[in-house]
């Protein structure tokens, strides 16, 4: 992806979204360690429409609000909060190169669902590894957040099967599709933005 100045705008466009999706979904959440986060659906659009860069991208502006929510607002990760932005990215980049791969886009938006699911096993990796090595390592004091593993991830695939299937349904709208295209060439094109 050239990063064109439409092309900024939009991965820009696309984490304040995620940015303003994280605030409407973990705030209200009664369970600070454990709190519903659907600010990934504007880096799988990234990631679906702009590729693998576009969604690495996205992932990294979209984690920032849930970086300092779990954190140091609502957390106690401190700066393993911003693990939250890797793992986006890590999401955000494997969509975009299965999409670019399987080409979902125009008649095949089912494969949305496999591809938004198989995309997350990355960013699970990183969930683990975050919790089960760098918590008790880098903030042996907040171990016990390990415990929290498990509910964690379960949520988490819960968030991703969601945003799967509606990922599935919003793509296959030609309206939507018109309307990133407007920022976006579809895949393949020579139209320069």
């Amino acid at each position: 992806m050239a990063a064109t100045p439409r092309k900024i705008a939009f991965v820009v466009m696309m984490g304040a979204l995620g940015n303003v999706l994280a605030a409407v979904t973990i705030i209200p959440t009664l369970i600070k360690q454990v709190a519903l986060d659907f600010s990934a659906i504007p880096v799988l659009i990234a990631a679906v429409f702009g590729g693998p860069f576009a969604g690495a991208l996205t992932g990294l502006i979209a984690g920032f609000l849930p970086s300092i929510f779990f954190g140091f607002i609502g957390g106690q990760l401190g700066f393993l909060g911003f693990s939250t932005s890797v793992g986006k990215a890590l999401h955000g980049i494997t969509v975009g190169f299965l999409a670019r791969w399987l080409k979902p886009i125009e008649k095949r938006t089912f494969l949305l669902f496999p591809i938004v699911l198989i995309g997350f096993i990355p960013e699970c990796i990183w969930i683990a590894l975050v919790f089960s090595v760098f918590v008790p390592l880098l903030i042996p004091q907040s171990a016990f957040l390990s415990a929290f593993l498990v509910p964690i991830l379960a949520k988490a695939w819960f968030e991703v099967s969601v945003m799967g299937a509606f990922m599935s349904a919003l793509v296959g709208h030609n309206g939507f599709k018109n309307f990133i295209y407007a920022y976006l060439p579809p895949f393949g094109s020579t139209k320069q933005s």
